[in-house]
């Protein structure tokens, strides 16, 4: 379905709004600020703690009338809401908005969000289209972006609130580098809906529905073949990076394209993939430490109405913070 095909959705009379407020160096404290001033349409204000229950304050606001569900904060952030909403709600699910203000923003680049504040929040308390995306059900949560082991995993455990903070984007990368340089391959075991595993080594073996992929590219899709809304899920295996591949990932990491397809062997299922390491792997899920392997993921098709643009704005790259003209928008969004 092209963005022609995805159906309008008016303005919301009664939005519940969800906001981690230590997201983005505290930018959810702005979107805090913001929601408490707007005057229309009615907004009902979560803020979130580290207990925080995502099912039952959206099953409270859908039966108090709430016609879309707005999270503020990181990858993370949107992971726990949909969660919570979809063991709320289940197949009756209310459009969802998102406003990225945390660390990786990976699904507003995917999907074409603003990633500046005014525009993000006229978006997703506005009119838009509706796009319904596939999500990757791994125990009760629901992965937007990827379930992955090895260094990735490594840097959700070890990157830190303050480092995020302060480095923003980049904390997942150093931390991540970090961790790449004592990665050795493992073999990893891929079971695609039921059939026996298929034994690849690799540094790094992830699970996504959606194809997002780097916390660096902005686009957030490295392989134009997977699509958020295509109906299947999908296995990808980093294989061992020689030396020429690491030139050739970090190039790619530079302007903003992520690792090299070649990179990567994929595979697809239309139900579900297990993953599985003969040495038990650390594993993370959408930013957020998970455990160990196995990792256990169920395709849920379409199953998130998410607003999207009805114009798609230019692509985005997480380097534009490098720009004068970056600042200088960010700085106004502060004020």
């Amino acid at each position: 379905m092209t963005n022609a095909e995805w159906p309008a959705v008016e303005a919301p009379e009664h939005v519940l709004a969800i906001v981690n407020p230590a997201s983005g160096a505290k930018r959810g404290q702005i979107v805090i600020e913001r929601l408490r001033a707007t005057r229309e349409p009615r907004v009902t204000l979560h803020v979130t703690t580290p207990d925080f229950d995502f099912a039952r304050a959206i099953a409270e606001g859908v039966s108090a009338g709430a016609d879309r569900i707005l999270v503020a904060g990181g990858d993370g952030t949107l992971m726990e809401g949909v969660s919570g909403a979809l063991r709320a709600l289940g197949e009756a699910m209310v459009p969802f908005s998102w406003v990225p203000v945390g660390t990786g923003n990976v699904v507003s680049g995917f999907l074409g969000l603003p990633h500046r504040l005014e525009p993000a929040l006229k978006l997703a308390l506005g009119p838009g289209l509706i796009r319904r995306i596939d999500l990757a059900r791994v125990g009760d949560r629901c992965s937007v972006l990827r379930v992955s082991t090895g260094f990735e995993a490594e840097a959700a455990f070890n990157t830190t609130r303050a480092d995020k903070d302060r480095l923003g984007v980049l904390a997942y990368g150093i931390t991540g580098l970090k961790s790449l340089r004592q990665t050795k391959p493992v073999e990893y075991l891929v079971s695609l809906d039921g059939q026996p595993p298929i034994h690849v080594d690799g540094i790094l073996a992830f699970v996504t529905a959606t194809g997002a992929l780097t916390w660096i590219n902005g686009l957030s899709l490295i392989n134009d073949a997977i699509q958020p809304d295509d109906g299947l899920l999908y296995a990808g295996v980093l294989r061992p990076l020689n030396p020429a591949r690491v030139l050739s990932g970090v190039a790619n990491l530079v302007v903003g394209s992520g690792l090299p397809p070649e990179s990567i062997i994929y595979f697809s299922a239309r139900k579900r993939i297990v993953i599985d390491a003969k040495t038990p792997q650390p594993t993370q899920i959408d930013g957020d430490p998970l455990g160990t392997t196995p990792i256990i993921a169920d395709l849920l098709p379409r199953a998130l109405p998410i607003v999207v643009p009805r114009e798609r704005p230019r692509p985005w790259s997480s380097f534009e913070w490098l720009s004068p003209e970056w600042l200088s928008q960010h700085h106004e969004d502060d004020d």
